[in-house]
């Protein structure tokens, strides 16, 4: 959520455009190997969500143009509806085009909206507007776009640590502004899924954060292929990030940074999926061979000696019953076969596994469920540490890894309760067990462990200092009106040093 250059705003200005002349979908694709079934929706922001995996519902009831500048009793219509409970019906601007063989459908909204976080030391609010763009084909094409732009107001000192600031972003003596733009252009059918856009996404099944590939990070741009094969399935994901620091300290310029990611997935039984795949960080300039669909990257980078930062993953889905998931998340970071039952430092991997349920027994509304998560956590250290800058595991100076760093354990419980009245209650508890040495992406381990010791120093669990970090953070979503939606929420750290947060997300949509 940054200042985004003018190339950038191009592009999703192009994503615009598109939408008025191609068809597509009104969904992302369920069926993608990449959207995962388990992830947290425990947010202090509505910007916070992830747009890649979300999309408006359309509202359209008739074919042709619909505004509410048509007639005055329309235009009387739609402003009480703005301002009442109930469901969405008009948008500022709808289409709906239909024939033997065709149905076409556009909504654009605009959107305002205000963010307020009170923490301990102080508090800051955060004011925007914007502008959501969706169209749909035939459930086969989508074209997505989504911008808004925002400015912080109240003590610097405290939203210059905003989350909502997850890259670059254009600061003055008075005032930090915000861009942020994501969208795709996407086509999915039986057998195969391909977007091109700007997104983020999140890898295996998690509500403490992915292992793998998390998106809690800013957008970025990105190019996916997935296909689907009997038991098979396979994914391609290409993308262009943004280097932590300039090529020089007094120099604007960023040197280039990619990700590439492909992943196998294999479903032996109905109840069952195995996945394994390869992730790499890459600069300098683009390299075709991380096109290849399945080809064992490690192995054959390893021996050209390059600076690619390479991670191995792998996990399963098990479904025992309807309403019940137990998934594992392994990443390997790096590993030598002789010394992998050894304390080698270069041992560097973690595990996740967790349990998911349904609970209908104890639903409170009609069409959704109750659901519980629990989850463990456990990294080596220096986890997600590279010697090259240019190819750290990370986005703008946020990790692409695991979200609260490596050298820990973590224990995460997460409760989403639907209320009646569009309502719903999350809650997530989580305590952390963190070493001081080795916990942290943008270590250079080459500074720690020269080359006289680099193939013989040994790391430990949870080496260093301990933090012990309990964490609740409860929030509370209110959708009952038709075109506002609100979040209020809070968060308490219990540490050595306890702190506390209250916020408040409202955004209005029409």
């Amino acid at each position: 959520m940054n200042r985004i250059p003018a190339g950038k705003f191009i592009f999703v200005f192009v994503i615009f455009l598109a939408g008025i002349s191609f068809c597509c979908a009104y969904s992302f694709w369920e069926d993608s190997d990449l959207i995962p079934e388990v992830r947290t929706e425990v947010y202090n922001s509505i910007l916070s969500i992830n747009d890649t995996y979300h999309s408006d519902p359309h509202t359209i009831n008739r074919l042709g143009v619909n505004h509410p500048f048509q007639t005055l009793r329309k235009f009387r219509r739609c402003a009480r509806e703005a301002f009442l409970p109930g469901e969405k019906s008009h948008s500022f601007v709808q289409y709906a085009y239909a024939d033997s063989e065709l149905y076409f459908s556009m909504d654009i909204n605009f959107t305002a909206g205000y963010d307020q976080r009170s923490d301990d030391p102080g508090d800051y609010g955060f004011f925007y507007k914007g502008l959501r763009f969706n169209s749909q084909c035939n459930d086969r094409f989508r074209v997505r776009g989504n911008w808004w732009n925002g400015a912080f107001h109240g003590s610097r000192m405290y939203w210059e640590y905003s989350p909502l600031i997850d890259g670059y972003n254009n600061q003055n003596p008075d005032k930090n502004l915000l861009d942020n733009m994501n969208g795709d252009i996407s086509y999915n059918n039986k057998y195969f899924n391909a977007a091109v856009g700007r997104g983020r996404f999140q890898i295996g099944n998690s509500v403490s954060g992915s292992m793998i590939l998390s998106d809690k990070v800013n957008e970025y741009d990105y190019l996916l292929l997935e296909q689907r094969v009997g038991k098979f399935s396979f994914s391609l994901l290409n993308s262009i990030l943004k280097a932590d620091s300039t090529k020089t300290p007094d120099s604007d310029d960023y040197p280039d940074k990619f990700f590439a990611l492909h992943q196998m997935m294999y479903k032996p039984l109905d109840k069952l999926e195995l996945f394994v795949g390869e992730t790499v960080v890459y600069g300098s300039h683009y390299d075709l061979s991380y096109m290849l669909p399945f080809y064992f990257w490690r192995v054959g980078k390893y021996g050209m000696q390059e600076k690619d930062n390479l991670m191995i993953y792998g996990g399963a889905n098990y479904y025992p019953a309807p309403n019940l998931v137990v998934y594992l998340n392994v990443a390997i970071d790096e590993l030598t076969y002789n010394k992998i039952f050894t304390d080698w430092w270069g041992n560097k991997y973690g595990i996740q596994t967790g349990v998911s349920m349904m609970i209908p027994e104890f639903a409170l509304t009609d069409n959704e469920s109750p659901r519980l998560t629990v989850e463990a956590t456990a990294i080596r250290p220096w986890t997600y540490t590279h010697y090259d800058n240019v190819t750290m595991y990370s986005h703008e100076r946020l990790p692409l890894g695991y979200p609260k760093g490596s050298n820990l354990v973590d224990l995460t419980a997460e409760l989403n309760l639907p209320l009646p009245w569009k309502m719903r209650w999350d809650s997530q508890f989580s305590c952390t067990w963190q070493g001081s040495v080795g916990n942290d992406w943008r270590l250079n381990y080459h500074t720690y462990f020269p080359s006289d010791i680099v193939n013989t120093a040994e790391a430990y669990w949870l080496e260093g200092d301990v933090s012990f970090i309990p964490t609740w953070t409860n929030a509370i979503h209110l959708d009952f009106m038709a075109h506002h939606s609100f979040i209020l929420g809070h968060s308490s750290t219990f540490s050595k040093d306890s702190r506390h947060q209250l916020f408040l997300s409202w955004q209005f949509f029409y």
